[in-house]
């Protein structure tokens, strides 16, 4: 392969106008404008450097004692570096501009994510003047690569097109070996991963289903003594354990279930680039608290509640569209209204990511869609709905219509029309689309009722949750599944359900990324058995 057919991953300029311009000192002309920020990261992430030169633009001495870690999500590029100014030692975020003029023309110094940044790293500052300021007012040392780079800009180019190049060829450890594992080695061993992820996602509901019960559970404390001689410690075999041990009655309840599957819920609404945030903000804003409040109903109220607790609702001074303002207007007034009998942590706008995630995956739109799904669970008994469906003797096909008919929700006006405050959309916008509600009923319904068929002993609803599991048609494909599709099945092997999907996911993250080839029934063959190369 020709190594300039990955220059465009590098450069924003065509092949046929690269070759145009093959005169190294005309393409030095016009590098700032044409080099792409992803090839700094690379000269970043690599420390193609001079080390014992660098200084800020201000004079300070620069010790890189730790690039660190490359973030492709939303926020600064690097997080967790530790470089050292001067005579200080800063732990924190890097990022990465061209010019300096990029801080403010990204409005960065408005975005509460880029608060960490220790150090604002570019190509070259020319006669530019603008200060690195984040929300605080607190300014960001400047680093200039271009007098400091180890090797001619073009000589790195040649690296970084190596580089890319070799990152390109990654592959599984076994590939290509693994041509010679038989189809039914594949599919046995697929279904066995397939259950050890669904398995998995069950475990963890476990835990927090317990946790929960535990919460619930009556504790004796003495009362405190202010005099006399203090208690004798006693032996260490009549010392109770911390947690009792649960029971199935433990259990019982109702609403410890239905807490569960919506925190589930708002986890698989957050994607994934928001669901921590989503996992907490369902745990602030339990269903409990939402009956407590008197906002079943849903409506103004409840999406205030959630969108002033998550952080999000903005100033109105900071909205220029009228509906924006208007709306923003009715979720203060009702926040702050609620906000008094309101006891739980407030999440910061900062705990959220928008960047780079699809519109329809935004955040807000997702909470829109939670305020409309929230009253079923009131309205709508959806645990009863889930458990009864999975065990009926109706066709799988049915049986999946039935849970997502749960999922389809019909949200506010505004939301109905907008990504976000301030943002518009040219099409009506669907909140909470098939593909992500496929997902959620396979990350989280299903596991939730498989864990209840576990403890209640319910064969019918065992059988009924594994049969539906394997029935379920395939997601979305994603660059994982492409890859395992490429590197693995090779076509001998369709993954056509949603079954076989999490088996590749389950393979590829615990046992092919971990190098766990002697704990995989496809290593074992392969490595037992070494196909010579020609």
């Amino acid at each position: 392969m020709n190594p300039l057919e990955l220059l465009p991953h590098f450069v924003s300029i065509s092949r046929g106008a690269y070759k145009r311009r093959a005169d190294h000192r005309l393409f030095m002309a016009h590098r700032a404008r044409n080099i792409h920020e992803r090839f700094l990261r690379h000269i970043w992430s690599n420390q193609y450097l001079n080390q014992t030169q660098l200084r800020t633009t201000d004079g300070r001495a620069v010790a890189v004692l730790s690039p660190g870690t490359l973030n492709l999500d939303g926020g600064p590029d690097f997080s967790d570096a530790m470089v050292k100014i001067g005579a200080k030692t800063y732990k924190g975020d890097v990022e990465i501009h061209r010019t300096v003029r990029e801080w403010t023309q990204h409005l960065h110094q408005l975005d509460p994510y880029y608060n960490k940044v220790i150090l604002h790293v570019v190509l070259e500052r020319k006669d530019e003047k603008f200060p690195t300021l984040v929300t605080s007012g607190r300014e960001i040392p400047v680093l200039v690569l271009g007098p400091f780079l180890a090797e001619s800009l073009r000589s790195l180019w040649q690296k970084a097109i190596v580089d890319e190049r070799a990152r390109r060829f990654e592959t599984i450890p076994c590939y290509p070996d693994n041509e010679a594992v038989p189809i039914e080695s594949l599919e046995t061993w697929l279904s066995k991963l397939a259950i050890e992820r669904l398995e998995m996602k069950l475990r963890s509901f476990e835990e927090r289903l317990k946790e929960m019960a535990h919460e619930r559970l009556p504790s004796l404390r003495e009362t405190p003594r202010t005099w006399g001689e203090p208690p004798l410690e006693g032996f260490p075999e009549e010392i109770p354990p911390p947690h009792k041990e649960l029971t199935q009655k433990d259990f019982a309840k109702k609403d410890l279930w239905e807490q569960l599957l919506y925190e589930g819920i708002m986890e698989g609404l957050g994607y994934s680039k928001n669901r921590a945030p989503f996992q907490r903000l369902a745990r602030n804003v339990s269903l409990k608290t939402i009956e407590r409040m008197g906002l079943v109903d849903g409506g103004i109220r409840l999406e205030a509640l959630l969108f002033g607790a998550s952080g999000l609702i903005p100033r109105i001074r900071a909205l220029s569209e009228e509906p924006s303002k208007e709306y923003a207007r009715r979720l203060i007034e009702a926040w702050n209204d609620i906000r008094r009998s309101f006891r739980s942590e407030i999440l910061h706008a900062a705990d959220w990511q928008f960047f780079p995630t699809r519109p329809v995956n935004f955040p807000t739109v997702r909470l829109a869609a939670a305020s409309a799904l929230i009253p079923k669970f009131f309205f709508g008994d959806i645990l009863r709905v889930v458990i009864q469906t999975v065990k009926s003797p109706e066709r799988n096909g049915e049986k999946a219509e039935i849970l997502h008919n749960i999922f389809r929700v019909a949200v506010s006006d505004f939301w109905m029309r907008h990504y976000h405050f301030d943002d518009p959309a040219d099409r009506r916008v669907n909140p909470l689309g098939s593909a992500r509600s496929k997902d959620i009923i396979i990350n989280t319904v299903l596991p939730v009722a498989l864990l209840y068929a576990r403890i209640f002993r319910d064969s019918e609803v065992r059988e009924g949750t594994l049969k539906l599991f394997e029935a379920m048609s395939a997601s979305e494909e994603n660059s994982l599944t492409r890859l395992m599709d490429r590197q693995l099945l090779k076509g001998r092997v369709a993954l056509n359900s949603a079954a076989k999907q999490q088996a590749t996911i389950q393979l590829n993250k615990y046992y092919c990324e971990r190098k766990r080839c002697s704990e995989c029934d496809i290593g074992k063959i392969v490595f037992d058995n070494p196909t010579p190369h020609s």
